[in-house]
C-alpha cells in the first residue's frame, strides 16, 4: 500500500487579508452555506477569495488528499456555531453544523484537471470541551454533546461529486497526552472518540501532538490512523511501536517535516544567524532522512506523510507552498 501524502490544514492568509476582517465573515459565510446560498456574494467575496486563493496554492503542492485551508481559529470555528445554533446544550442542530470552507473548495476544483482528494479536519470533544466554561472539569453529558455535534459536522462533510470526494478525516485532539483530565476515566475519552466518528464512510486519523496519549484512540472502534509528530518531537518514535500497531490493527500518519516556525528561526539566530537570512524550510534531503527512518521502525503501519502539524503561523503561502512540494518530493523521492 502506498504511502499518502497529506497536510494538516491551516495556512497561512495571503498578504493583506485581515485576520480581524475574515473571523468577522466567518460566522456569515457559515450561516450562508447552512442555508444554502453561495458564498461567492458581494458580502463574502473576501471570504471566498481568501479561502479559494489558499486552496489553490495547496492543489498546486503535489499533495495526493488536501485538507481544506483553515484560516480562523481551530476553536471557534466549531465551538461558537455549536453554541449560536443549539438543539440541545452543546449539540449544534445538523443544519449548521458545516464548514464553509467546502463550499469554496467544490466551486475551486471544477476548475481542475483531475478529482480532488479532500480530507477535513475537525476540532475533536475533549479539545472543544476544554474551551467550555467549565475549563478542565470534564462532564460527560457535554463530552458527549459535543462528540455528537463533531459527528454532524463531519457527515455534513462527506462530500461525493464529479470533481471532488472527502476520503479522509482527522479529528484534532492535541490537548490529549498533556492534559491531567482528572475527573474522567480512558473509557470516557474512547467512547466521545467512538461517537464523533461513528458511521464516517471514510479513513479516520485523530491527530496528537503527543503520543503520550496513543493508548486511547488505539482502543477506540472506528479511529484507523493516529497521527505521530516525528519531525519537531523525535521522542514520539519511543512511544508507539510497530508490533503495538499491528495488534489493534492501526496505522500511522507521520510527521516528517518541521513545521513549528518559532522553534526553527529561534534555533539559527542562537547560531548567530540573522532572523531574515533565516531558511525555514527543511532541505528534501532532511525529509527524506526522517521519513526513511520512520519506514524502518514503522514499515508498513505508516499510511500517510506530511508535515507535523499546521502551517497557519508561516510568514507566506509562498514559504508554506515550498514546505509542502519538498515534503511530497522527500516522500515520492
Amino acid at each position: 500500500m502506498d504511502v499518502l501524502v497529506d497536510d494538516i490544514g491551516s495556512f497561512p492568509l495571503p498578504q493583506g487579508t485581515s485576520r480581524k476582517a475574515l473571523a468577522e465573515l466567518y460566522p456569515m459565510a457559515l450561516k450562508a452555506y447552512a442555508e444554502g446560498k453561495s458564498l461567492a456574494n458581494e458580502e463574502l467575496f473576501e471570504f471566498y477569495k481568501t479561502v479559494a486563493t489558499s486552496m489553490r496554492f495547496k492543489l498546486s503542492s503535489g499533495l495526493d488528499v488536501v485538507n481544506y485551508p483553515q484560516h480562523y481559529d481551530m476553536h471557534r470555528q466549531f465551538l461558537e456555531p455549536i453554541l449560536e445554533y443549539p438543539e440541545e446544550p452543546f449539540l449544534i442542530q445538523k443544519k449548521y453544523a458545516v464548514i464553509p470552507e467546502l463550499s469554496v473548495a467544490e466551486e475551486e476544483v471544477e476548475k481542475c484537471p483531475e478529482k480532488l482528494t479532500l480530507k477535513v479536519c475537525v476540532t475533536g470533544p475533549v479539545e472543544l470541551h476544554l474551551r467550555t466554561e467549565f475549563d478542565f472539569h470534564i462532564y460527560e453529558e457535554v463530552l458527549h454533546n459535543l462528540a455528537r455535534s463533531v459527528n454532524r459536522f463531519l457527515r455534513n462533510s462527506m462530500l461525493s461529486t464529479k470533481y471532488i470526494e472527502t476520503a479522509v478525516v482527522a479529528i484534532d485532539e492535541p490537548s490529549l497526552g498533556f492534559v491531567d483530565l482528572l475527573n474522567i476515566d480512558e473509557e470516557g475519552l474512547i467512547k466521545a472518540l467512538e461517537t464523533s466518528v461513528r458511521g464516517i464512510k471514510a479513513r479516520v486519523q485523530v491527530h496528537l501532538h503527543t503520543l503520550k496519549a496513543a493508548n486511547i484512540p488505539l482502543k477506540a472502534d472506528g479511529i484507523e490512523v493516529i497521527t505521530g509528530e516525528f519531525a519537531a518531537t523525535p521522542q514520539n518514535l519511543q512511544l508507539i511501536s510497530r508490533k503495538t500497531l499491528e495488534e489493534h490493527d492501526k496505522f500511522i500518519r507521520a510527521g516528517v517535516s518541521r513545521t513549528d516556525i518559532d522553534s526553527i528561526i529561534a534555533e539559527h539566530v542562537e547560531r548567530g544567524v540573522e532572523a531574515r537570512h533565516v531558511q525555514l524550510v527543511e532541505g528534501i534531503e532532511v525529509i527524506r532522512k526522517r521519513y526513511e527512518k520512520i519506514k524502518e521502525v514503522f514499515s508498513d503501519r505508516v499510511a500517510f506523510a506530511g508535515p507535523d502539524c499546521g502551517l497557519g503561523s508561516w510568514p507566506t503561502q509562498e514559504d508554506a507552498q515550498l514546505l509542502l512540494k519538498r515534503t511530497v518530493s522527500a516522500i515520492k523521492f
